[in-house]
């Protein structure tokens, strides 16, 4: 037997009445789609005979960003091969599909089974399902769990404090893991956007790095006092969603107004760290897009002879071998983004770490330790 799912992100499906309100299920003789499990999403599903309609549409239109996330679980009654339809019709196939049989081990759908069409506003997946579920996700799912998985196992290091610092629109904690007090202070911040999946394996690779057990890690934390927030919208990536929080913000255009009580929470962070005396010297901001790259601040914005952005940037290449990734520098904007507001109230650099969305997992372990172990050598260095 053979099963068509059409996935259709944004716009309408021939036969589906534009009325019917979102639905978390739909079935058909065949099998059961559904979204009720963390980091599910599409708007509406209907079925007809052995067709299966799904809708996927960002929470809050219009899209700052095209990243339309897809999460659904596929249950046949029996085992079947199965054809899915992906149409972005406000959207282009930006992720490709992942599979799990648990929803915690992944694996990139083969390229065998997918094909996007030449303006990449569909795709489609051929797969073989047997009884069990299978879930199929724009990206892995790291959701709250893993956050605290990692988090337990910060928190029973020596010299390391987690603590909650702040809560969610709908109440869920936002966790700070912290080394010991330091007057220099090195920020890192991570998912502000939910989809971006591939800069949160970079980040954990990155702090891994720096609370790691090397000489060079205990010498920079004998200096430097290293705050981590890595889970900064967790409501938006407990709900599948494409950009914003429970309001509707983007959370990485609020910093300045201040208007959402995740951003407020760290920016009250930020003010008890400086009030205690910190000096802040570096803030990184984890992010995915297209490509690997690194947002950064124009050279001549510091009264230096070579800005700590290159000179990080330029040390790792030499590190790094082929790993693809640009350095993209800009002049300051008025974008209320983490770069922005960190560079222009405290005058330092202040990153945007972006890794592309399709970068191999492996290659993103190999890569970050050069990354960090780099920005340690750096930072060190300086006065």
């Amino acid at each position: 037997m053979r099963c068509l799912l059409l996935i259709v992100v944004t716009g309408i499906v021939a036969g589906c009445a534009t009325d019917i309100e979102p639905r978390a299920w739909c079935e058909s003789p065949a099998l059961l789609v559904d979204r009720n499990f963390a980091g599910g999403n599409f708007y509406r599903c209907t079925a007809a005979e052995d067709m299966v309609y799904v809708e996927v549409r960002p929470e809050d239109p219009p899209p700052i960003n095209r990243s339309p996330w897809y999460a659904f679980r596929v249950s046949p009654r029996a085992a079947t091969s199965a054809t899915i339809e992906i149409e972005f019709v406000d959207g282009y196939a930006r992720y490709w599909p992942k599979l799990s049989n648990d929803g915690r081990t992944w694996r990139r759908a083969p390229e065998h089974a997918v094909s996007i069409a030449a303006d990449g506003s569909a795709m489609s997946l051929e797969l073989a399902v047997d009884e069990a579920p299978l879930y199929v996700s724009a990206q892995e799912l790291l959701l709250s769990d893993w956050y605290e998985s990692w988090l337990r196992e910060l928190a029973v290091r020596d010299g390391i404090d987690v603590a909650t610092v702040s809560r969610s629109v709908l109440g869920r904690p936002i966790q700070a893991a912290r080394t010991a007090a330091r007057d220099e202070v090195v920020l890192l911040f991570g998912r502000q956007h939910p989809p971006e999946v591939s800069g949160a394996l970079a980040m954990r690779s990155f702090v891994d790095t720096v609370l790691g057990d090397s000489w060079l890690a205990r010498q920079f934390r004998g200096r430097f006092r290293v705050v981590i927030v890595p889970l900064v919208n967790p409501d938006g990536v407990e709900r599948g969603h494409w950009r914003h929080n429970v309001n509707g913000v983007d959370l990485n255009r609020d910093w300045g107004p201040f208007t959402q009580p995740e951003t407020q929470g760290l920016r009250d962070l930020v003010a008890k760290l400086e009030a205690d005396g910190a000096r802040f010297r570096l803030m990184l901001d984890f992010h995915s897009t297209r490509e690997s790259l690194f947002y950064t601040q124009m050279p001549d914005e510091f009264d230096e002879p070579l800005d700590f952005a290159t000179e990080w940037l330029d040390t790792a290449r030499q590190h790094l071998g082929d790993f693809p990734f640009k350095h993209d520098p800009r002049p300051p904007s008025e974008q209320a983004n983490t770069k922005n507001y960190f560079f222009a109230r405290y005058g330092i650099p202040a990153i945007t770490y972006e890794i592309g969305d399709e970068v191999d997992r492996v290659d993103i372990e190999k890569s970050t330790p050069v990354f960090a172990e780099e920005m340690m050598r750096v930072l060190l260095a300086r006065d």
